[in-house]
């Protein structure tokens, strides 16, 4: 979804990827494959309209027989053509002739994940990314979507803004496919694929904001909600480092990734909490 020095998935040739310079929807022009997974190719391509670098994401030829495949890539697509937020990623085209498509702008920036291999955030630069991503997932909210996946890696961080990408999971509440979205940014709900709700996206959420503090996950990769191996509460290691943060922002972080979706905090909440935490008399770290 992006170009820039941290690809988190980079690939130059799989069978069945186009190569450079094939216009494999009308008007784009590959550059190069970006990744290659297992729904969807994704490449770095020339917009002959717009005269420009775009991002083309692509049903695999092999999938694309698959209706589901193709519904959900124009669902996303069309939620982000339509919604046109400053903290979410913009399509500019939906294509579903001759193969189904999507155009997105393509973001310059370093994603969120390769930020904190170098540095953890800072307690200030960690709740405005956090209201940024309010404020993007409000939105996807009072259009009655989840986004299922927020996560370090689906975050672009370009001139101070943080920029919400990937809604290939985007979904209803209510009931789901079991497992869908990314082990330890997983909440209990969305493994066991019930009840998913605005408080998934805020689990999400919580977990990104305590790794940005802490470099660490706090329930690990391997959590296995589903058959209750994961832990019930956060790892002492996450624990410690976590509170060196602000007292508030601790006790947010915690709140918002207890595996208990009625004791997380809304989304309402949250803002609420990371804008004290930004105010001139918020917080010292005391």
């Amino acid at each position: 979804m992006i170009l820039s020095r941290v690809r988190d998935t980079v690939a130059t040739s799989e069978e069945g990827c186009a190569p450079s310079g094939t216009e494999i929807v009308p008007g784009y022009e590959v550059v190069s494959l970006m990744r290659h997974g297992r729904r969807l190719d994704t490449y770095d391509a020339h917009s002959k309209e717009r005269d420009c670098r775009c991002v083309l994401k692509v049903v695999r030829e092999d999938r694309a027989h698959e209706s589901a495949c193709r519904e959900a890539l124009v669902r996303e697509g069309t939620l982000l053509r339509d919604l046109t937020h400053p903290h979410l990623v913009r399509a500019y085209e939906v294509v579903e002739e001759p193969r189904t498509a999507i155009v997105l702008e393509t973001l310059s920036g370093a994603t969120l994940a390769a930020l904190i291999e170098d540095a953890q955030l800072t307690p200030a630069d960690a709740a405005m990314m956090g209201l940024q991503l309010v404020s993007a997932l409000s939105c996807l909210h009072r259009r009655g979507w989840l986004h299922l996946d927020v996560k370090p890696s689906n975050i672009v961080v370009q001139g101070g803004r943080a920029i919400l990408i990937d809604l290939s999971l985007v979904g209803r509440p209510g009931d789901g496919r079991a497992g869908a979205g990314t082990d330890g940014y997983l909440s209990p709900e969305q493994a066991h694929g019930q009840g998913l709700s605005s408080a998934s996206d805020v689990f999400g959420l919580g977990v990104t904001l305590g790794e940005a503090l802490t470099g660490r996950l706090p329930y690990a990769e391997e959590g296995d909600w589903d058959r209750g191996t994961a832990p019930r509460r956060p790892g002492w290691r996450f624990r410690r480092h976590l509170g060196r943060a602000p007292k508030g922002f601790a006790a947010l972080v915690l709140a918002c990734i207890d595996p208990d979706p009625a004791r997380r905090p809304g989304l309402d909440d949250v803002r609420s909490v990371l804008r004290s935490l930004m105010a001139p008399d918020g917080e010292d770290g005391a």
